[in-house]
């Protein structure tokens, strides 16, 4: 175990933003884009002002920055805030392999430990990478030696740790620790429960985050933790590939405000409304076949936001009706009877032969019954995002523009965007976060209630 434990220090001692292949920078840019403008649309959700709330009166004040907020929160509330936000509308990216999503657990510790130590754009950007390749690599190995299916916080606080403690500048000694200690006071979650009662706990990411950057804290201060994940055997052949392959390239992105295993059937609809001019008016019935995670979710009427997004019936029947699945649709047309009435035509079967490729691919087919009895049939698709089946570069900056420009206006919104594509020169994360948090289009004060 010794071995593994200075493959990991060593990584975390060397590794550097600049030194990456050109590669990985444009997918960790990318990322930070992504993630940057699904927290800012995540911040017009109840969940967000509840927690802002919260952490307001129990963390007080500090140096770290709250999205769409003057005020400035300790590291450990600004990170559980700014997470809430950034998985609030459950768009963020995520990992086939971990079935969870690292960039909002990682990217709001990394932020605030940035803003609280004043580094620079490089540095900021090392650490995120860090976070995101430890992050990754915990919830691979979490899903191997762990026989429950955990939530993103369970793992996710290890990485937030991970890129906290290289922005604190922690010791090989207290990066060990940090882990241990996130690892150990992470959110053992029950997932699937969550999944069967949808709530705003949603994925223990707000949580995780403030966990993994707090235990980077209390490392520094000489607090000790547990051998984490990474000194057990199954760690040996992930702690090996670091520094040689770069995770971040895998990430998946979302179009759609839903969980990844209800996109699949999305896709499946997209290829047969056009192939044959159908029409939801003309739509008799609808049959799903899919994995057996994604038929557990909800298929019931929703009552909020959370309800909507852990829903398989939903966002297919809002993509029917509406042409998206977007923020505005898991915020204020829960009621839409278009919608509702298109849910009612819906069937959900399990497919052994889908069941197998999970979670290596989210995968589903649809048949479509029309209102003369014709029968069509979709091919088998997998969520548009994934990293063999990937959103363009055009399709990236859609979203975040469609995400930050109705909240932020399109010069702030160009200003941001611009501001990552060149973060690494910056000397000051400070350009950054004044932007984030620039009082633009009364997002201080007009939120959507969900």
């Amino acid at each position: 175990m010794e071995v593994f434990s200075e493959k990991l220090e060593e990584y975390l001692r060397t590794e550097s933003f600049n030194s990456v292949h050109a590669n990985s920078k444009q997918a960790l840019k990318e990322a930070l884009a992504d993630i940057i403008a699904c927290t800012i649309a995540g911040t017009q959700t109840a969940a967000f002002e509840m927690v802002k709330k919260f952490a307001d009166s129990q963390w007080g004040t500090g140096r770290s920055s709250v999205f769409s907020s003057a005020e400035k929160m300790s590291a450990s509330g600004a990170a559980l805030v700014n997470a809430t936000a950034a998985n609030a509308l459950d768009m963020d990216d995520g990992h086939r392999l971990v079935k969870g999503h690292p960039g909002a657990i990682v990217f709001p510790a990394v932020l605030a430990a940035a803003e609280e130590y004043n580094v620079s754009g490089e540095e900021f950007m090392t650490s995120l990478l860090i976070s995101y390749e430890i992050a990754i690599r915990a919830g691979i190995i979490a899903h191997q030696v762990r026989p429950e299916y955990h939530c993103t916080g369970s793992w996710g606080a290890i990485g937030a740790a991970a890129g906290s403690g290289k922005i604190m500048k922690l010791t090989g000694k207290e990066l060990n620790h940090a882990l241990g200690i996130a690892e150990y006071q992470s959110t053992y979650s029950p997932m699937m429960r969550c999944i069967k009662h949808p709530s705003m706990l949603k994925d223990g990411i707000g949580w995780g985050s403030m966990t993994g950057i707090s235990a980077a804290s209390l490392a520094k201060e000489g607090f000790t933790g547990i051998p984490s994940l990474f000194e057990t055997v199954e760690a040996e052949p992930y702690l090996q590939e670091l520094g040689k392959v770069y995770r971040v390239e895998e990430l998946y992105y979302k179009p759609y405000a839903c969980c990844r295993w209800a996109q699949p059937g999305i896709e499946a609809l997209k290829e047969l409304m056009p192939k044959h001019a159908l029409r939801n008016s003309e739509i008799n019935k609808v049959k799903i076949y899919t994995f057996t995670e994604a038929a557990s979710l909800s298929r019931k009427y929703p009552n909020n936001t959370e309800e909507a997004q852990y829903n398989l019936t939903f966002p297919f029947a809002a993509y029917l009706v509406t042409g998206e699945v977007g923020p505005n649709q898991v915020l204020n047309e829960l009621g839409n009877p278009e919608i509702l009435n298109a849910m009612d035509k819906i069937e959900i079967y399990i497919s052994d032969e889908l069941d197998q490729q999970f979670p290596e691919k989210a995968l589903s087919r649809i048949e479509i019954e029309d209102s003369r009895g014709h029968i069509f049939s979709s091919s088998v698709l997998q969520a548009k995002g994934d990293y063999d089946f990937p959103l363009s570069s055009f399709e990236k900056k859609n979203k975040f523009y469609n995400l930050v420009e109705p909240i932020a206006g399109h010069e702030i919104c160009d200003e941001i965007y611009q501001c990552i594509q060149e973060i690494e020169k910056l000397s000051s994360i400070q350009k950054l976060t004044s932007l984030l948090n620039k009082k633009y289009g009364g997002i201080y004060h007009a939120r959507t209630s969900n």
